[in-house]
């Protein structure tokens, strides 16, 4: 099977520290009590509200490495961009929440994985369509 462009070289590294980062990041989340802060999950006390959210990360994550390690490139490129995008979003959430009474993050961990994914994100985005409009590099 030849190997694709698209799910090799520096960029396909660069995406998979993107998503480390956010797996990361959601393990620190049960530390620090992120359900709270979720519509739905927040009506749930501690004990059902943990054991929810962290099951929802099953699907969560089998879909996200499914979608963007996927055989098809058209299919890997659009799911890859996506986690890119939910990378910018979600740190642009934990922003817009970092005054609020129930968030628990803290630095250097949250900077790190956070900010540092949603940095990622663009970054990687950024190059993966660069790289598809413009030119192929790796």
């Amino acid at each position: 099977m030849k190997d694709s462009p698209l799910h090799s070289g520096s960029l396909h590294v660069l995406f998979y520290v993107g998503l480390a980062l956010f797996a990361v990041h959601e393990m620190d989340a049960v530390a620090r009590y992120e359900w709270r802060l979720l519509p739905g999950l927040s009506l749930l006390g501690d004990d059902a509200g943990q054991i929810t959210f962290v099951l929802l990360h099953i699907p969560l994550f089998v879909l996200l490495f499914w979608m963007t390690g996927h055989r098809s490139e058209q299919i890997r490129y659009k799911s890859q961009l996506s986690v890119d995008g939910l990378l910018l979003v979600h740190g642009l959430a934990h922003f817009a929440l970092s005054g609020h009474p129930l968030y628990e993050f803290e630095a250097p961990v949250e900077t790190i994985t956070v900010y540092g994914g949603a940095l990622v994100g663009i970054v990687h985005g950024g190059l993966l369509i660069t790289r598809q409009y413009w030119g192929r590099f790796t």
